[in-house]
């Protein structure tokens, strides 16, 4: 069969401009293209998985994403992991070991990143400065095997949990003896929507959505009108993760599947119609402790395929030390590993 020239050229600039469709990322925030930003060689909690990821990103938004997105299915399967946090099964460090490790200089950096440590901690005393009475219900959404929930739970009258991992919620519910439902911040279960919260909670969960600004709408409509809603995740904008990376510690791919900086963050909050009242940050001296350096020395490997050496502990630990240097008296967004908001519904 005789086909025209010019045909075959429409069919090609067809098939060409389909693919730019499929491939094109728009920012989920904002709306925006998006470009390729990082190439993740493969996920170094599960080296049976040969797949690769990548990280596009939105110039303006300051916001990162996976593209493609992995289905439903697929992100399930991403926490197949005996040690993952949320799990019963809880990955136990060899402090001493690690300590040895990274030798005396790598303790020393510790030492000293504590001195220059201003970040604010979610501690109870904190939980119980935010929330604003004691006869009011707290919610928190992704709440793994409870443990957290029992920080601030003295300071409630009664709280709830959503998790969307059946073995956490087996955990929450029988050994802690919690008030945990499973289901997603994207399709919260029924049984929590019979009331107003006075206290909502993300902690290191909206990295982990489908889709953030339709999470913090379904929270947004369960929290009270003098309610306060605590979200807070990875700050991709810190130094630590412009150092590191694919291998920097929160990076974690492909679990996150979203990848925020403090301005980010708070533009989903308010594409979700929550008013920002207060940026806050954490985890500074994390960054120089023996675990730290050790994870991301073996991340590193990892994502090349071999096994950690003393050689590449050796060389995190000059990376810190730059780190260190770099930080010290660096401005909040660029010095902690993570960045808190505090929101409310009007």
């Amino acid at each position: 069969m005789f086909v025209r020239r010019d045909a075959m050229k429409d069919c090609a600039y067809v098939s060409r401009m389909e693919a730019e469709f499929e491939t094109e990322a728009r920012c989920l925030v904002t709306g925006e293209p998006m470009h390729p930003a990082i190439e993740v060689p493969r996920d170094w909690r599960r080296m049976d998985d040969p797949r690769r990821w990548s990280i596009w990103w939105a110039d303006a938004a300051r916001f990162g994403q996976i593209h493609p997105r992995p289905d439903p299915e697929q992100i399930a399967g991403f926490y197949d992991i005996d040690a993952y946090y949320t799990h019963a099964e809880r990955c136990n460090h060899d402090e001493e070991a690690e300590a040895r490790a990274i030798g005396t200089i790598g303790k020393l950096l510790g030492s000293l990143a504590y001195r220059f440590e201003h970040g604010c901690e979610p501690t109870p005393e904190w939980w119980r400065s935010i929330i604003p009475g004691a006869e009011r219900d707290g919610l928190e959404i992704g709440c793994g095997d409870g443990d957290r929930m029992r920080t601030f739970s003295p300071f409630l009258r009664h709280v709830r949990g959503v998790e969307p991992d059946p073995r956490a919620v087996r955990v929450a519910r029988d050994e802690r003896g919690l008030d945990v439902h499973e289901g997603t911040a994207e399709l919260l279960p029924d049984a929590v929507k019979d009331r107003r919260y006075g206290l909502i909670v993300f902690t290191h969960v909206l990295e982990h959505t489908v889709d953030p600004v339709l999470s913090l709408q379904n929270a947004r409509d369960l929290l009270a009108d003098d309610g306060v809603m605590s979200i807070e995740v990875p700050n991709n904008g810190c130094e630590g993760a412009r150092m590191m990376g694919e291998a920097w510690r929160w990076l974690d791919v492909p679990r996150h599947l979203n990848f925020f900086t403090p301005d980010s963050l708070q533009a989903c909050a308010e594409a979700a119609g929550l008013t920002v009242r207060k940026v806050l940050y954490r985890g500074y001296v994390r960054q120089f402790m023996p675990d730290w350096i050790t994870d991301e020395a073996c991340i590193r490997a990892k994502l090349e395929n071999r096994e950690a050496t003393q050689t590449d502990i050796d060389r995190q630990v000059r990376h810190s030390a730059k780190l260190l240097a770099r930080t010290m008296l660096a401005p909040a967004g660029r010095k902690y590993d993570s960045v808190r908001i505090l929101c409310s519904r009007n």
